[in-house]
Formats: structure tokens, C-alpha cells, sequence
């Protein structure tokens, strides 16, 4: 019982971390203002998070932990090539709108990313294009896309996921997000040639 309700009080504290950093941007929070959010004394937190740091790193890590839940509920090695990249894409597009404030914190507020920060989002972004040359290597090996560059390729496509961020996060705008990955998946496989 003791863990549900610690588990909780962690959640409360992640959820009203993101409130506030989110209206008042990293550096003008204060921990005062989280536990007000949270409903909770100050040094609660500190009985969860060593510091305001600490507490942003784990709100990142618990959507990101999301984001990988969601891809791993569907089995991409069953799908093929193309669906894998439109399943990738609208993954991506569903995350950034619904994590709309994360997402404007993370890429906004860029003065929240100290050294430790930036190393944990570098090799964040590796991993997932690892798995993405990953995928792309299959599709040639399978025969379903030509003898191409992995790595270029896995550029180009992470590209087009990051380029979504500022028009959903930022300017509000609504986009569907499989009507989007299947544009996207389309002009990837036929170009824009008439």
C-alpha cells in the first residue's frame, strides 16, 4: 500500500513539476511553486528528487519511457518497411502534441540543457537512430526500398520528425497525425516529382 501511495505522491510531484516548468520555464520555477502545484510541502519533493535538475530529468525520462511503450506495443518487425515508417512518424507527431508543454519546455527553454542534460538527450537521440538504420538496413535487405545510405537516410527521416515540434508545440496548429505520417511517408517514397 506504502508503494502505491509513494508512487503516487512521485506522479503528483512529476505532473505539477511539468505545470510549472512549463508556464515559468526552467530556470524561474521554484521548487515552492512545484509543491504548491503538487499540494505537498517543499521538502517532500526533496524526499523524491535530489534537486530541480534531478526532477526535470525524470519528467523527460517518464514521457520518453512513454514514447518507447508506445512503439513497443506494436511488433514493427511484423510490419513492412513503409507502415514501420509511417507507424514511426505518427508515434512522433502523437508524442509532440500530446506532451505539447514538454515539448515546448525541452525545445524552447534551451537554456535548461546543462552538460548532464544535453550527454542523456544526445544518447536518446543515437538510440533511436540506431533502431531507425536498423530498420532501414531490413527494408533493403528485404528488397523493399533501393541500396541507399542507412545513416543519410535515418537523417533524413529523424528530420522530418523534429521539423513537426515548433508547429504543434508553439504555434498550436492541429495536424492529424497518421493524415501527416502518411503524407510524409508518401513524398518519402515518391519524391515530388509529378
Amino acid at each position: 500500500m506504502a508503494t502505491n501511495s509513494k508512487s503516487g505522491k512521485r506522479q503528483v510531484i512529476i505532473e505539477a513539476g511539468l505545470k510549472v516548468f512549463s508556464q515559468k520555464g526552467f530556470h524561474d520555477a521554484r521548487m515552492e511553486e512545484i509543491a504548491a502545484a503538487a499540494g505537498i510541502g517543499k521538502g517532500t519533493i526533496y524526499e523524491y528528487f535530489s534537486s530541480k535538475s534531478h526532477l526535470f530529468q525524470e519528467i523527460m525520462s517518464v514521457s520518453v519511457n512513454s514514447y518507447y511503450e508506445n512503439l513497443a506495443a506494436k511488433d514493427l518487425n511484423a510490419l513492412p518497411f513503409r507502415e514501420r515508417i509511417q507507424f514511426l512518424l505518427a508515434g512522433h507527431l502523437r508524442f509532440y502534441i500530446e506532451n505539447k508543454d514538454l515539448t515546448r519546455l525541452i525545445f524552447w527553454d534551451v537554456e535548461i540543457m546543462d552538460e548532464e542534460l544535453k550527454e542523456w538527450g544526445n544518447k536518446l537521440r543515437k538510440e533511436k537512430q540506431l533502431l531507425l538504420i536498423e530498420i532501414i538496413k531490413q527494408g533493403i535487405a528485404d528488397g523493399e526500398i533501393r541500396e541507399l545510405d542507412p545513416q543519410l537516410l535515418s537523417l533524413l527521416i529523424m528530420g522530418s520528425f523534429a521539423s513537426f515540434w515548433l508547429p504543434i508545440a508553439v504555434d498550436a496548429e492541429l495536424i492529424d497525425p497518421e493524415a501527416t505520417a502518411q503524407q510524409i511517408t508518401d513524398i518519402i517514397f515518391n519524391g515530388i516529382k509529378p
